[in-house]
């Protein structure tokens, strides 16, 4: 008789590992939904999930750029400060010389500090963290020079009509959000430099014996996750008319806590952009919640930073598996 082979494990353990943080996540997100929903009978109302869409367009944006930058195995704690500064930007100069010189100055603002933070983090060997640190600061008081402390309002109509409108009832900044994450989606899974990002955020000095030119690529995750800063500070300008310097503030920490907990790592080489969404989902879902249920504002950090608590666990515990 001829022998039977039984499939090796290892056939299907690469398969589950993938598929481990997007069931975690998904779970979570079934569960939150269910539990708000009975604790709160105006979380279903179509006004309160209209305006949850259009609230979490911003974080949905710089998270994936985030995701992006994370794969790579590094971070950008600056994306808040630069939404703030890039949205003050846009203003002050729309309101001088028109839309156009507006968003497009200000988008220029994410690259060029993103290129400042690749070169500090590749040729000065300086720690991601460290060096956004830095960049944050540096873009927050730039954005209170702009705005001098105050309220930067009356735009045009024309602009504000980007953020405040709806598509099929369906707000046009979150499908905006949506349009981002495909294209993130073909640049991560279609792409040379997806690839390089991966095997960057795995092993850096794997991919350079295998002629990625690793610095690189760091730097241009930078600066891609600096545009989306920028970016999504124009359409968080539109969407609101106004904007002051502390806008953004505490950011950065959630959109890497909906990143993890959207399953990418945190030491890098593994993740998946479309996962982030449910990532952001899960804390725009928490903050709402607690919103509607007429909770202390200040219990909302409280919130914030437990999830960032339980992202890094579930992290930990999602790398275990991967081994097991």
């Amino acid at each position: 008789m001829p022998p039977t082979h039984s499939p090796a494990p290892s056939r299907w353990r690469e398969p589950l590992r993938q598929s481990y943080g997007l069931i975690q996540a998904f779970a979570v997100l079934i569960l939150l939904v269910v539990i708000i929903s009975l604790l709160s009978p105006r979380f279903l109302s179509t006004t309160n999930i209209t305006n949850l869409m259009a609230q979490m367009s911003v974080n949905l944006i710089v998270a994936a750029g985030m995701t992006v930058v994370m794969i790579g195995g590094e971070f950008d704690i600056s994306v808040g400060s630069v939404v703030a500064l890039s949205a003050a930007v846009s203003a002050w100069l729309m309101t001088r010389y028109g839309i156009a010189a507006g968003v497009l100055a200000s988008l220029l603002i994410g690259p060029a500090l993103g290129v400042v933070n690749g070169v500090i983090v590749t040729r000065g060997r300086i720690p991601s963290f460290i060096a956004t640190l830095g960049t944050m600061m540096m873009a927050r008081s730039l954005a209170f020079v702009i705005t001098g402390g105050r309220v930067i309002a009356d735009l045009p109509d024309s602009f504000k009509a980007i953020g405040q409108g709806q598509t099929f009832g369906i707000p046009t900044p979150f499908l905006i959000a949506l349009a981002t994450y495909a294209a993130g989606w073909v640049l991560m899974t279609r792409t040379a430099f997806g690839k390089k990002v991966y095997a960057v955020g795995a092993n850096r000095t794997v991919a350079m014996l295998s002629g990625i030119r690793a610095d690189r690529v760091k730097l241009l995750s930078l600066m891609i996750v600096g545009f989306t800063s920028s970016f999504a500070g124009n359409l968080l300008l539109s969407r609101i008319g106004a904007i002051q310097a502390d806008t953004g503030r505490g950011l950065e920490f959630e959109v890497i806590a909906a990143v993890v907990i959207g399953g990418t790592s945190l030491y890098g080489g593994q993740g998946n952009i479309l996962r982030t969404i449910i990532g952001v989902i899960i804390i725009a879902l928490i903050r709402n919640f607690l919103n509607l249920s007429r909770i202390d504002i200040f219990w909302q950090d409280f919130a914030t930073g437990a999830i960032i608590v339980l992202a890094v666990l579930l992290d930990a515990l999602q790398k275990r598996v991967g081994r097991a």
